[in-house]
């Protein structure tokens, strides 16, 4: 279940505490789970969100807990490779977090919300370092994709899509995050001008 490459996430099978299921099956789950969160989200202060390490491993924990009790809110405890992706090696996960949280706070201190680029070269930066870090065993995703819906918030922009289901968008998307792992994040940043644009 660790998002091996050469396994697609549509026929991968769980072993949860409700049984064996589907992907769709657990991603089903999930999803209820998810707009739970996110409503949640919506009734707390802006101001009241920030986002550390225990933030997100609950998030996790609220994520997918019900299924995955055994390590639902943790770091991973395995190295993992995401398809092209060799992740940090897990023992590193803890503080590349906490490191991630600090510089996160510092770069909301210092973020212009009057402009575009500015606002989008923060989130391109939060979109690509957690999953780069990829801390937890599975649906890093979809938690990466809550602390970016938390941050617009925050920031009292209006929601985009984060997760795009059209083949192309997803192309185009993946293959950002990619050039961030190479130190290039223009592709995302101007990937995040143009969703901030279209919401706006």
């Amino acid at each position: 279940m660790n998002e091996q490459a050469g396994q697609p996430e549509s026929t991968r099978p769980f072993e949860t505490i409700e049984g064996a299921l589907t992907y769709a099956e657990v991603s089903e789950r999930l999803a209820v789970s998810l707009a739970r969160i996110l409503d949640l989200l919506l009734q707390t202060s802006p101001h009241e969100i920030i986002i550390t390490p225990e933030w997100l491993c609950r998030t996790h924990r609220e994520l997918a807990g019900h299924l995955f009790p055994e390590w639902a809110g943790r770091f991973r405890t395995t190295d993992v490779q995401v398809g092209t992706l060799e992740p940090p090696a897990y023992h590193k996960v803890p503080l590349l977090v906490q490191s991630f949280c600090d510089d996160l706070a510092e770069r909301l201190r210092h973020v212009d919300v009057d402009k575009l680029s500015d606002i989008a070269e923060c989130l391109a930066w939060v979109d690509w370092r957690f999953q780069w870090i990829h801390p937890f065993k599975d649906f890093n995703g979809r938690v990466g994709r809550v602390a970016l819906a938390a941050l617009l918030y925050k920031l009292a922009l209006p929601p985009v899509e984060t997760a795009p289901t059209d083949a192309e968008k997803r192309r185009e998307y993946l293959e950002a995050l990619r050039a961030g792992d190479v130190g290039n994040l223009g592709p995302l940043q101007q990937l995040w001008i143009r969703r901030l644009g279209e919401a706006i």
